[in-house]
């Protein structure tokens, strides 16, 4: 795989790959590198569905294949295709599990979450997205209290407690548009936020 991108399914119609935090999903105004570029330069053809923030990391599934391009539009478009984030917030939620639903851009949006660990000052949570709004689990959890650790955009003094955002798309479950058997793909946590882990496991 390009740019030591891993690759975690595959097959002649889906392809899905562990995109690296710092890398653009598509192409950018700046020209920067992007996944979709480098892997269209290696694959005959890429159908591109979804896409993650540039300083988050994780799962992203593409299309090897034109025939299943209608199918996949569909299944994200109904929520078909479930999506689950790992984030470390600052502070602690006051319940274990919840529902962020501010409308955001003038459109409904709805984040699932619920808390996995905890620290002094911090919450790992995992998230699942019901909508996908633009940096929706991002300004979702900034406006209620917990912004994301590292995220310069909307973390306010969260930015300078880690060198990058924590926020990793782990998990992906999917019908196969062609076979129909369900797919559940996870990844673990990449190495530049095991150090920030590193802190739940002190004190666990």
């Amino acid at each position: 795989m390009p740019q030591n991108l891993i690759e975690h399914y595959r097959d002649t119609h889906l392809l899905v790959v562990e995109k690296p935090f710092g890398l653009a999903s598509q192409p950018t105004r700046d020209g920067a590198a992007n996944l979709y570029e480098l892997l269209a330069k290696k694959e005959k053809y890429v159908g591109l569905h979804h896409r993650l923030d540039t300083p988050a990391s994780g799962l992203m599934l593409l299309a090897l294949a034109r025939r299943v391009n209608a199918k996949l539009a569909e299944a994200f478009r109904s929520h078909q295709i479930e999506r689950r984030y790992q984030m470390v917030v600052i502070g602690h939620p006051t319940q274990t599990e919840g529902s962020w639903t501010k409308d955001l851009d003038g459109k409904t949006a709805t984040t699932h979450w619920r808390v996995l660990k905890t620290c002094t000052g911090m919450a790992l949570l995992e998230a699942r997205l019901e909508t996908g709004r633009t940096h929706q689990i991002r300004r979702h959890a900034s406006d209620a209290g917990h912004p994301i650790v590292g995220d310069n955009r909307y973390g306010g003094g969260a930015a300078r407690l880690w060198g990058r955002l924590a926020l990793h798309a782990h998990s992906l479950s999917f019908t196969h548009p062609i076979t129909q058997k369900t797919v559940d793909i996870t990844c673990p946590l990449p190495a530049d936020l095991q150090g920030l882990m590193a802190r739940f496991e002190e004190e666990a």
